[in-house]
């Protein structure tokens, strides 16, 4: 019997406050109708409650997506100054914050991250508020 094996595609997820969230975009209707009770669409982006999960994995892995829990996210975080156009950045951040003269985002993958410094951000581990403490709230971020 042929067996073959589909590269799935990762989608990174944070956990802050106890949801899990994460921003993708999905061609598929039938799967985003599966999650869409999780999308917060003034934030474009998923809230999972750690309680579905699992149930939430499984879902995507039927459509060959598989979630990656970010052990450290403030590798996914870039800073800009305040005052400059980050319309191109905020595309892909899951979550924002400010922070005296500064927006710090926190971006959906690592290409997003490498995407940000091509246009003026720098990332969190290399600015001078990295020493600072972050705390991400899913209320107001």
């Amino acid at each position: 019997m042929p067996s073959f094996d589909v590269e799935k595609t990762e989608i990174t997820v944070f956990e802050i406050d106890g949801l899990y969230l994460f921003r993708q975009y999905f061609d598929e209707d039938g799967l985003f109708q599966q999650l869409e009770e999780y999308y917060n669409s003034e934030r474009y982006r998923f809230e999972v409650p750690e309680c579905d999960l699992p149930e939430i994995s499984q879902i995507l892995d039927n459509y060959f997506y598989e979630l990656k829990l970010a052990d450290n996210p403030a590798e996914y975080c870039a800073v800009i100054d305040k005052g400059i156009d980050a319309s191109d950045i905020m595309r892909n951040a899951v979550a924002t914050q400010r922070h005296r003269d500064f927006v710090i985002f926190l971006l959906k993958d690592k290409i997003s991250l490498k995407q940000a410094k091509e246009h003026g951000a720098i990332s969190l581990e290399k600015s001078e508020i990295y020493k600072e403490v972050l705390r991400w709230k899913t209320d107001g971020s």
